[in-house]
C-alpha cells in the first residue's frame, strides 16, 4: 500500500508530459469538471473523477500510460511513424 500512495504523490521519476500537454490537460480537466458538476448522477461523477484525473496528470508532468506506449514503441521491430514539425 505504501508504494502505491508513494507512486501517487512521490516525485515523479522524469517529466513525459510537455509543457502544452500539461496546460490542455489542465483546461480539459476543468471543463470536465464543469460539465459533472453540472450533471447529477452517475455521469457527472464520472466526469468529475476524469477531470480530476486529467488535472493530477498536467499538474504532475507525468503519465504512466503515457510512458508505457513510448516503452511499447522502442520495443517494436517496425520503426515509428515519422514526426512532422
Amino acid at each position: 500500500m505504501y508504494e502505491v500512495l508513494r507512486e501517487l504523490f512521490g516525485k515523479p521519476p522524469t517529466h513525459n508530459v510537455t509543457t502544452a500537454e500539461k496546460w490542455v490537460s489542465i483546461g480539459g480537466g476543468l471543463v470536465l469538471i464543469g460539465k459533472g458538476l453540472k450533471r447529477p448522477g452517475p455521469l457527472g461523477l464520472i466526469n468529475l473523477a476524469l477531470g480530476a484525473a486529467v488535472i493530477y496528470r498536467g499538474a504532475r508532468g507525468y503519465c504512466p500510460a503515457k510512458r508505457r506506449l513510448q516503452e511499447m514503441r522502442e520495443q517494436r521491430v517496425i520503426p515509428p511513424p515519422p514526426r512532422f514539425k
